[in-house]
């Protein structure tokens, strides 16, 4: 009988393991049907060597307007790269009225990564905004590519297949996360860093000319989290955003090596550590950012650090009393929080940013 139970715990084990999938990344795109109706379609990058590339077969989608809807999968496509599938999920949805909706989705079994260990323990949180006061379909992009070699040059493709003649741009962003509630709120994880923060070396970073993500270049073995946001533009006016996450695979590949950059912070390309602390001036070590300013509710605080430092925020009054504090839980060349305003009274307060050297502070009006 001991021998019956520890055959069924065995197989209870494997099966499980057989159903945990393993997601690489994804993206949501809307396009537009008729009138106030759209076809949804969610993409997920999924890793074959999970063995379970068949166990979602759907996806709950919030549309923005406090209905959830089920999109079913329809395809999976074989991408070029041995071991990612790319799964489709479909749903037609028709809003009741105009106006700007994002429409979001959590799934679990998100990757984890180097930059992210967290990864499979925080759903990967995807999301678009729309306009449905005019006719419009987001972006088709290129699929994502997943495989870099070390010290090799990693570039993708963001030329997009279908703009309705609209102006596109990119940009790097932090990872996602889901504000509590089944229909989240899209809010910034700062517990990421992005991929040339974990050696606080070379390039990572968009050519909106080229239209191009490029890494310039990875040095350690081992998996990267990412994200971007892709703009639609049509005369001047921002009509559509859609987040889109992947998964770089960095191994040791044969081929030329390039020699690696000076670093770069990844939000603020073509500025040395971000125009933070010079990497000549010995005196400044740290320094910090707040905006909006004036704000009524959310103040976000981005601070730099010259050397990778377990960073303090401080949110403080006039009296000099520490209302709010947030700190980083690993040494991080930067960090990116939010304080929330909404339970102070209108006034002025101070942001204090430190590292292990030193702070430094920024008045900030509410």
């Amino acid at each position: 009988m001991n021998y019956f139970y520890k055959i069924c715990i065995l197989f209870l084990l494997v099966s499980s393991s057989c159903f945990a999938t393993h997601i690489k990344g994804g993206e949501i795109r809307a396009d537009h049907i008729s009138g106030q109706t759209y076809k949804i379609s969610v993409l997920l990058y999924i890793d074959l060597s999970s063995s379970a590339s068949d166990a979602q077969t759907d996806v709950s989608v919030c549309m923005g307007d406090q209905n959830v809807i089920t999109a079913k999968r329809v395809a999976i496509l074989q991408l070029p790269e041995k071991g990612v599938t790319v799964n489709t999920f479909e749903a037609n949805y028709t809003y009741p009225s105009q106006g700007r909706f994002q429409i979001s989705a959590s799934i679990n079994d998100r990757n984890s990564a180097i930059n992210f260990p967290k990864g499979n323990e925080s759903p990967l949180f995807l999301w678009t905004v729309i306009s449905t006061e005019l006719v419009n379909s987001t972006p088709v992009m290129p699929y994502l590519t997943f495989s870099a070699g070390v010290k090799q040059v990693f570039s993708i493709d963001l030329k997009p297949a279908n703009t309705d003649g609209d102006s596109i741009s990119v940009r790097l962003q932090k990872l996602s996360k889901g504000s509590p509630g089944t229909c989240k709120v899209r809010m910034i994880d700062s517990t990421y860093i992005y991929p040339n923060d974990v050696t606080t070396t070379g390039t990572f970073k968009i050519n909106q000319a080229e239209k191009k993500l490029t890494w310039i270049a990875p040095e350690q073995v081992g998996s990267y989290l990412y994200a971007m946001v892709v703009y639609e533009w049509r005369d001047g006016i921002n009509i559509s955003e859609s987040y889109r996450e992947g998964t770089i695979d960095v191994s040791d590949k044969p081929g030329s090596t390039v020699e690696i950059p000076t670093y770069e912070y990844a939000e603020n390309p073509g500025e040395i550590i971000t125009a933070i602390p010079s990497l000549d001036s010995p005196e400044i070590s740290i320094l910090v950012e707040a905006y909006p300013v004036p704000t009524e509710n959310f103040v976000t605080v981005k601070a730099y650090s010259k050397k990778q430092s377990v960073i303090r925020l401080q949110l403080i009054d006039m009296q000099g009393r520490v209302l709010d504090e947030i700190k980083s839980q690993t040494p991080q060349a930067s960090i990116e929080e939010q304080f929330d305003l909404r339970k102070y009274p209108k006034g002025i307060y101070i942001i204090r940013a430190e590292n292990d050297i030193e702070s430094v502070s920024q008045k900030i009006l509410r």
